[in-house]
């Protein structure tokens, strides 16, 4: 292979740069440490921890929150700290694998042009409310709704059965899945980002998950849904980290450090697993998931 097919192909390849980018600005940072050794003693663990939150999240949609806010709440990190550097990670890991999932859409392995002209009509309609709900959400009501971790639980419990019940009693992929915006679902998938936006900036969970539910049942295409959540939980935890990167002390950035390169491997190569599964057995993944978040909120 001469240098011009070797460029080319790890440009085709997110996973390959996107992998050593994050390895290597791991290894920098380490090297800019006082004890490398002790930092990664204490803090090892997180690499695993980021690989699999990343893999479930961008492989759904879901988003990662619901594998790192546990797993912070059982070591004893909880409030805004556990919020604040939940997004931080998925910052890392939902730009990764937005990137993947948009490059093999690019690609056309999940549809050919009316593919990529849907994608670019839903982030159009969904980025704004999302960006707008998670800083209204910030800014305006800061502190969380008692309910929402409530409400939060017994929708992603009822909407996952459903979603279950559908997908094994209609085993077959819809016959006529939606390869065009219509008009009438505008409004609820504007309004469900929006609403998505809020729930993530106070449990750092929600947008993804309601979005991809959302576009599987008005019967828009599983991989097209699945690709529109990442990306918009992406642009959706960047915008709102702002919020908690300019007060000291809410992220917990040792964390951070170890975590965010492993979910950066993860989202790259979460779309994989996705491919692999197909759009029903992904169906059947992302429905249990919602369960799991439901039972564990």
């Amino acid at each position: 292979m001469n240098d011009s097919n070797a460029v080319h192909a790890l440009r085709a390849n997110p996973a390959t740069w996107i992998s050593i980018l994050a390895m290597g600005g791991l290894l920098t940072a380490l090297s800019l440490v006082p004890d490398p050794l002790a930092l990664a003693r204490d803090y090892g663990q997180f690499l695993a921890l980021g690989l699999a939150g990343a893999i479930a999240a961008n492989s759904t949609g879901a988003g990662g929150g619901i594998v790192f806010i546990p797993a912070f709440t059982s070591l004893g990190i909880g409030g805004e700290n556990a919020l604040a550097t939940s997004l931080a990670i998925q910052c890392f890991g939902m730009t990764a694998g937005s990137i993947a999932w948009l490059v093999a859409l690019k690609r056309h392995e999940y549809g050919g042009r009316h593919a990529v002209s849907l994608v670019r009509r839903l982030l159009l309609i969904t980025a704004p409310p999302a960006a707008a709900g998670m800083l209204l959400a910030q800014y305006l009501v800061p502190a969380p709704p008692l309910a929402v971790a409530t409400i939060f639980k017994y929708f992603s419990i009822l909407f996952g059965l459903l979603l279950l019940y559908g997908t094994l009693r209609k085993p077959q992929p819809h016959p006529h899945a939606i390869h065009r915006l219509h008009r009438r679902h505008v409004v609820p998938i504007v309004v469900c980002a929006l609403a998505g936006g809020m729930v993530t900036a106070w449990i750092s969970i929600g947008v993804g998950e309601w979005l991809a539910l959302l576009l599987f049942f008005l019967g828009y295409p599983t991989m097209i849904s699945v690709c529109i959540a990442v990306c918009i939980s992406a642009l959706t935890v960047w915008v709102g980290i702002g919020y908690h990167a300019g007060t000291d002390g809410h992220i917990v950035w040792p964390i951070v450090l170890f975590a965010a390169p492993a979910a950066m491997v993860g989202g790259s190569v979460a779309r994989y697993l996705a491919r692999r599964l197909g759009p029903v057995r992904l169906k059947i993944f992302f429905s249990t998931w919602i369960l799991a978040t439901g039972l564990v909120m």
